[in-house]
C-alpha cells in the first residue's frame, strides 16, 4: 500500500514537471512571438512649450546681457508714461524695444508647461512620407497613451495645438506630408516635429511644443504718486499682424493670409477707475516686426483724456510671449520743500518718554506743517515706524482709527494688510514673510509707508514689504479712511502717534504742485 501510494506520487510529480516545463516553453514562445510579429509602441512624453528668448550682445563686451530698455512718451505738459518690453517667462530676457546699433541678438530657449486640458494632436507619416496614423490628446489625462506602429521603421511625428481645451485643426492634404498643412489658422498655434526609428516594444517620444505666433500682454499702472485712476481706455490696438496663416507640417514653414492690420488689445471693465489693470494677451501672427506700435485711442487718466497715444519701435519675434509694461506718472515738485519729522521716545512701562517726560499709553504725539498753494495734494513718506499713526489735513482725520501694523496692541488693534493680502510680521503672498514694520528702514526715495492725498482729497497708501523696496498697496480692514478737504491755497496737516511702548516716527511730508515734465 506503501508502495503504490509512493508510485502515484511519482507519476504526479513527474506530471506537474512536465506541465510546468510546457508553461514555460509556452510563456516564451508567446514572448518570442510578439517580438517576431514586429509591433511597436510608442508613449508621448509631452515636456511642455518652448519659448525663443533674445538676448542682446553688446559690440566689443564679449558676453550677452538682456536688459530692459525703456522709452518715455509725453502724455500731457505735466504726465508721461514709461513703456517697456520684456519676454516670458523670464522677464529680465527678451526682446525690448529696438535695441540700438551696435548690438546684435541671440536667441536661447526657454520652457513652460502646457496648461492642463490643452488638446493637442499627434500626426504619423512613414518614411515614404505617407500617413499612418493619428491621435488627439488632452494634456494631464492621456499624455501618455501608446500609438501602435511596425518595429524598426522611421516614421515622422508631427504635433500640434491651438492652445484650446475644446478643439484642434483638421489637417488639409492629410495623405502626403509634403502637402499637408493647418490652413487659415488665427489661434495660439503651436508645433512640434521629430523623425524616429521605432523598436519591438515600448518606446518613448519627448515632445516640445513651440509658438509660431507671437502674444503680447499689455499692463497699465499709475506711479504712487500720481492721484485719480484710469477711468476710459478706448480702441486699445497693436500691429503688425495679420488675419490667419497656414503651416505646412513638413517643416513649419508659415504662409502669412492677407494683409497686414491691426489686433484689437482687450482690457477688462475699468469701472469706476482701477491704478492697475492688464489686458487679455493679444495675439500677434506676422513673420517679425522691427517697429511695432501700441496705440491708445483714448485714454483717460487722473481726470484728463487724450487721443492717439502711441508707442513705437517695439521689436516682436514671432513664437515669444511679450509684456508690454507702461507705467504712469505725473511731474510735481515739492511745494514747501519738504517737512522732516523725526522723533524716537523710548518705552516706559507701556507708555514712552517723550522729550523727557514720561507719557502713558494712549498720549498723543503730534507734529504741525503747513503745505501751501498745493495744487496736487500731499504726499508723506515714512522711512522708519514704530509702530502706527494718523493725520489730520484741515481738521479732518486721514482714518476713522489709528493706522495700525502690528498685531497684539490692545490700544489700537492691527487694522492695515497688503492689498495682496500679506501683512507686516505674517505671511507674505509672494513666498517667505514681512518683518514688522518697525524691524524696516526705507530711503527718501523707498520710504516704508507713503500716503498721498489726491488734490480731491482721496487717500491711497502703500507699503514696502523689505528695505528700501518696491510699494505695494495697503489697505485698511477695520474702520476706512476719509476723503478729506485739501485745499490748492493753503493746508494745515497734523501727524499724529499714539504712544504704546516705544513710539518712533522718521519720514518727511509736503504739497505737492504739477509742473511741465523735463
Amino acid at each position: 500500500m506503501k508502495s503504490k501510494f509512493r508510485s502515484i506520487g511519482s507519476v504526479g510529480m513527474l506530471s506537474f514537471a512536465a506541465l510546468a516545463c510546457t508553461t514555460i516553453y509556452s510563456c516564451k514562445e508567446s514572448k518570442d512571438s510578439v517580438a517576431a510579429s514586429g509591433k511597436a509602441s510608442v508613449s508621448i512624453q509631452l515636456l511642455g512649450v518652448e519659448n525663443p528668448v533674445v538676448t542682446t550682445k553688446k559690440a566689443g563686451k564679449g558676453g550677452s546681457a538682456a536688459s530692459a530698455q525703456t522709452v518715455v512718451i509725453p502724455l500731457t505738459n505735466s504726465s508721461s508714461f514709461e513703456a517697456t518690453l520684456t519676454s516670458e517667462p523670464s522677464v529680465t530676457n527678451g526682446s525690448l524695444l529696438r535695441a540700438s546699433s551696435g548690438s546684435r541678438a541671440a536667441t536661447t530657449e526657454e520652457r513652460t508647461p502646457l496648461a492642463d486640458n490643452i488638446k493637442y494632436k499627434v500626426v504619423v507619416y512613414n518614411a515614404a512620407g505617407d500617413y499612418v496614423t493619428e491621435k488627439t490628446y488632452t494634456n494631464s489625462v492621456d499624455n501618455t497613451a501608446a500609438i501602435a506602429l511596425d518595429a524598426e521603421q522611421t516614421y515622422t511625428f508631427v504635433a500640434y495645438s491651438v492652445n484650446s481645451t475644446a478643439t484642434v485643426p483638421a489637417v488639409t492634404a492629410q495623405a502626403d506630408l509634403a502637402n499637408a498643412s493647418l490652413d487659415n489658422v488665427s489661434a495660439d498655434l503651436m508645433y512640434f516635429r521629430k523623425d524616429l526609428t521605432v523598436h519591438s516594444g515600448d518606446n518613448n517620444l519627448d515632445v516640445i511644443l513651440k509658438h509660431k505666433y507671437s502674444e503680447v500682454t499689455t499692463n497699465l499702472s499709475m506711479a504712487t504718486e500720481m492721484t485719480g485712476a484710469i477711468t476710459a481706455l478706448g480702441t486699445t490696438t497693436i500691429d503688425p499682424t495679420h488675419p490667419g496663416a497656414n503651416l505646412k507640417l513638413a517643416d513649419g514653414t508659415i504662409t502669412y493670409n492677407g494683409s497686414t492690420t491691426t489686433a484689437n488689445v482687450v482690457f477688462p471693465t475699468l469701472g469706476a477707475g482701477l491704478r492697475t489693470v492688464s489686458s487679455t494677451p493679444t495675439l500677434l501672427i506676422h513673420p517679425g516686426a522691427t517697429n511695432g506700435v501700441f496705440k491708445f485711442g483714448t485714454i483717460t487718466i487722473d481726470g484728463e483724456t487724450k487721443n492717439n497715444v502711441s508707442v513705437g519701435g517695439l521689436n516682436i519675434v514671432p513664437g515669444q510671449r511679450y509684456n508690454l509694461n507702461l507705467n504712469f506718472k505725473t511731474c510735481t515738485q515739492p511745494v514747501t520743500g519738504g517737512a522732516d519729522l523725526n522723533w524716537t521716545y523710548p518705552a516706559s512701562g507701556s507708555g514712552a518718554i517723550v522729550d523727557g517726560v514720561t507719557r502713558p499709553a494712549g498720549y498723543v504725539v503730534t507734529k504741525e506743517l503747513t503745505a501751501p498753494g498745493a495744487d496736487y495734494g500731499f504726499v508723506f513718506d515714512i522711512q522708519q515706524l514704530d509702530n502706527s499713526f494718523n493725520m489730520e489735513v484741515n481738521g479732518q482725520k486721514l482714518a476713522t482709527q489709528e493706522i495700525q501694523f502690528e498685531a497684539g496692541i490692545a490700544i489700537a488693534p492691527r487694522n492695515v494688510r497688503f492689498a495682496d493680502g500679506s501683512l507686516y510680521g505674517g505671511t507674505n503672498t509672494e513666498g517667505g514673510t514681512v518683518p514688522q514694520v518697525y524691524s524696516l528702514t526705507g530711503t527718501a526715495a523707498n520710504p516704508v509707508i507713503r500716503v498721498v492725498i489726491s488734490r480731491s482729497g482721496e487717500v491711497s497708501m502703500y507699503g514696502s514689504k523689505s528695505n528700501g523696496g518696491a510699494l505695494y498697496p495697503l489697505e485698511l480692514t477695520l474702520g476706512s479712511f476719509n476723503t478729506v478737504p485739501w485745499n490748492s491755497t493753503s493746508n494745515t496737516v497734523k501727524i499724529t502717534q499714539i504712544v504704546q511702548g516705544a513710539t518712533k516716527m522718521v519720514g518727511a511730508g509736503s504739497g505737492r504742485k504739477k509742473i511741465a515734465c523735463p
